[in-house]
């Protein structure tokens, strides 16, 4: 025979597990601010060819490497954001519709630039939407200047659109960690250009 002290706290204790669902997928808080942790989701479409060199950076390693980045880069800020890159596949063109700013990463090759400017054509469909680009694998530095000239005069003669030119990033090597760094710093800056212009667009309506 149960104690009847004991009904108060076994009521209480039936009432917890009742209402837990409600609770199990609520985002973590930061634990500096007590709010609810924000995540920044960046888009990246991967022109990659299939000649890519694999002595080049790789898709994975970029994604990766670049996540990292941008998380160490932000974690001194009080409220910092947490971030995740998505591949987004070239059919699928609807995929991120809200986001403003997608990060293109290409084989510096022909087939590289072909790759990219099909994917910024198939995920152009909003107009406010941005583009930064970056290549690896080119043989040298100005085989990677003409191909980023080529896919920025082809986006903006035949779909009207600037590119943001993030230049190239080779293989980690000895100057990989500052290269990496400036590349965080680019798209920090950009996704947040962006995200306020898209919001005063937002208020605007």
């Amino acid at each position: 025979m149960h104690n009847p002290a004991w009904r108060p706290a076994r009521l209480h204790t039936e009432r917890l597990a009742s209402i837990q669902h409600h609770f199990i997928d609520e985002r973590p808080a930061d634990s500096n601010t007590g709010k609810p942790v924000v995540t920044h989701t960046l888009p990246v479409h991967m022109a990659v060819a299939a000649g890519h060199p694999a002595n080049a950076l790789q898709p994975h390693y970029l994604v990766d490497a670049l996540t990292r980045q941008l998380n160490i880069q932000t974690s001194a800020i009080t409220e910092h954001p947490d971030w995740q890159l998505e591949t987004i596949p070239l059919e699928h063109e609807a995929t991120n519709a809200n986001q403003g700013f997608i990060l293109v990463f290409a084989t510096a090759n022909l087939e590289g630039v072909r790759l990219a400017y099909s994917g910024i054509k198939m995920l152009s469909a909003t107009p406010s939407r941005q583009f930064g680009v970056l290549f690896s694998g080119a043989r040298d530095a100005e085989f990677a200047r003409l191909c980023q000239e080529r896919l920025a005069s082809g986006a903006w003669r035949f779909l009207g659109i600037r590119l943001h030119e993030l230049g190239q990033l080779s293989a980690p090597g000895p100057n990989f960690s500052a290269d990496l760094a400036r590349l965080a710093e680019a798209v920090h800056r950009l996704w947040g250009t962006h995200s306020i212009h898209n919001q005063l667009e937002v208020d605007h309506t």
